[in-house]
């Protein structure tokens, strides 16, 4: 997926579906990350934008069309606002890189995936989700190298 000229990606198991972007109810002195809550069958699921979770500039303009990642890891629960889905691939372990430089769980991000086209950075799902309305989060930072690793190429 794209996310602010970057690419990134999750694990197939950490993914539900895509969505479009439907209504939002705003939910007051929330983070800045969390557009709100969409009602999904009658759940409450919340709608985080991922640019801005990750303290990334965001476009802010969001339409019907804005592609929402839906992810989930237990009792976790969110849906990703993204830029662009890229789609869907298989990815040998030998793809994987870097994984010492994530180690001690600074960065959001659990490996580098490298193909062809390019380097997505793995995200660590648990802590994208894991939403803190306590007002006391801290936001999830990726350093500029790590940042460098994964930019689109246009």
């Amino acid at each position: 997926m794209a996310v602010a000229g970057h690419r990134f990606c999750l694990r197939l198991g950490d993914v539900e579906r895509l969505l479009p972007l439907m209504q939002v109810q705003r939910v007051p002195e929330g983070p800045d990350y969390l557009l709100g809550v969409m009602n999904l069958r009658g759940e409450a699921v919340p709608i985080l934008d991922l640019a801005c979770r990750l303290n990334l500039p965001t476009a802010a303009d969001y339409a019907l069309d804005t592609p929402v990642v839906l992810a989930a890891i237990g009792s976790l629960r969110a849906g990703l606002v993204v830029d662009e889905v890229l789609g869907v691939r298989a990815v040998p372990r030998s793809a994987l890189r870097g994984d010492a430089l994530f180690r001690d769980g600074l960065p959001p991000v659990l490996s580098a995936v490298t193909s062809n086209d390019g380097t997505a950075l793995l995200l660590d799902a648990l802590r994208i989700l894991d939403i803190d309305l306590s007002g006391l989060s801290q936001p999830l930072t990726l350093d500029d190298e790590l940042l460098s690793l994964c930019r689109e190429v246009n």
